[in-house]
């Protein structure tokens, strides 16, 4: 879990700052790869440190990665400060070096050191050596590095054993990139899961209300309550209703599709009004069988600029839900625009509900679907993913009622068209 970054120690600068290689950008972008930088402790990277001031026997030791300002350490041990600036930065001096392996046995003696102000004040360094952190693209990304307050020299096996653990501390920082590419690939694929699921279950609620008008009328023309002029006209409606039914359903799977290739929304302009009586035509049937007559108030000069297939999904649930509450009743779709934004809304004459169910209506894990005046049932996912599509679209949702003075629903998306000539519908 990435940290707040710390102040660098206040430092003055009196000698001659480190030199910047010419390919530091490269190496600063191989870096910041890794997502190591101001990341908390960790034990593995701790365990390094401790071993080789232990190897090396130093009161100080540690993993110090360069960034464009700093010299910050991932681990360390007998050491306060989290980073230093990079002018005064020991390891700065051999990100360039020939040799993986440097060390300055007393820096009072060493002409790029002796006025180094860790050397003239806290912490008083007198020795330190290190190991370059060379990745497997040839960019140095920090040392491994041990430091005293006396002047010291390391041996050939303490060498030895501070590059093995150098090697070690590579394949940590490896280890982060290919810990960061899982956890992508598992918030991709939770991500997919999700999404399938909200798929089906958006084609199985926007199919069920239609196809169960359908199952309706064959009921009533099987059980012969219907004169044959009326189950003539009712069969035609069916029909007409199927018709709307498969170009629902292509629509989602084409919009399923859609998403499942990363699409998301596309944005295009649409004539409302049109859309709106389209809509209605899908609703013919259920609005006939519960005696509901659906008006459409939409200004006839109105665009909007948004996704089709999700403004059908958001018009198709609200109407729904509108015609599983309401019978002998008037079902109403006004829009106009406003300053900076379209205002959309969806009445009905039905039951209502309360204060306290409205206020459920949105959160899965409170909402319980109430059965229609006809008996129907539902799922109440529907009011969910409906709200999900108008915040994706960029809007919000109200919904306001009375009991049996009927629902109201507001919807106000930003007005970002102008009247074009040609939109889809």
């Amino acid at each position: 879990m990435q940290k707040k970054k710390e102040p660098l120690a206040q430092i003055s600068l009196f000698m001659a700052p480190p030199q910047i290689p010419p390919n530091d950008r490269l190496r600063l972008k191989e870096l910041h790869g890794y997502g190591v930088l101001d990341t908390g402790d960790e034990a593995e990277f701790n365990d390094i440190v401790a071993m080789a001031a232990r190897i090396c026997d130093t009161s100080i030791a540690l993993i110090s990665l360069i960034d464009a300002e700093r010299e910050w350490f991932k681990a360390k041990l007998g050491m306060d400060a989290h980073a230093f600036p990079r002018d005064v930065s020991f390891s700065s001096h051999f990100l360039e070096a020939n040799n993986l392996f440097f060390e300055v046995s007393d820096t009072r003696q060493d002409q790029r050191f002796a006025d180094n102000p860790l050397v003239t004040g806290p912490p008083y360094i007198r020795f330190f050596a290190g190991i370059r952190l060379v990745n497997k693209n040839g960019f140095t990304m920090g040392a491994l590095m041990v430091m005293d307050q006396e002047p010291h020299l390391l041996g050939d096996d303490e060498i030895f054993f501070l590059q093995t653990l150098a090697k070690q501390v590579i394949k940590l920082l490896d280890q982060h990139i290919v810990n960061k590419q899982l956890e992508q690939q598992r918030i991709k694929l939770q991500e997919q899961m999700e999404l399938q699921n909200r798929i089906l279950s958006i084609i199985a609620h926007d199919v069920r209300n239609p196809v169960g008008a359908v199952k309706s009328i064959i009921e009533l023309s099987s059980k012969k309550l219907l004169s044959k002029q009326d189950a003539a006209s009712l069969m035609q409606m069916a029909a007409k209703q199927i018709d709307g039914t498969v170009e629902l359903l292509n629509n989602l799977v084409d919009w399923g599709s859609m998403q499942m290739k990363g699409k998301g929304a596309e944005a295009e302009k649409i004539h409302l009004y049109t859309l709106v009586s389209n809509m209605y035509k899908s609703f013919e049937v259920i609005a006939s069988l519960k005696s509901n007559i659906m008006a459409n108030l939409v200004d006839d000069d109105l665009f909007i600029h948004a996704d089709i297939n999700a403004m059908r999904f958001i018009l198709r649930n609200i109407m729904s839900n509108a015609n599983k509450f309401t019978k002998e009743g008037v079902i109403t779709v006004f829009a106009q625009a406003e300053a900076q934004e379209i205002v959309l809304s969806i009445s009905d004459t039905g039951v209502g509900m309360d204060k306290q169910t409205c206020k459920k209506l949105f959160h899965g894990d409170q909402n319980e679907s109430t059965a229609g005046t006809g008996n129907e049932k539902g799922s109440g996912l529907g009011l969910i993913l409906t709200k999900d599509f108008i915040e994706l679209l960029g809007g919000t949702i109200k919904v306001e009622s009375e009991i049996g003075q009927g629902t109201s629903v507001t919807i106000r998306f930003p007005n970002t068209v102008a009247k074009p000539k040609n939109a889809s519908v």
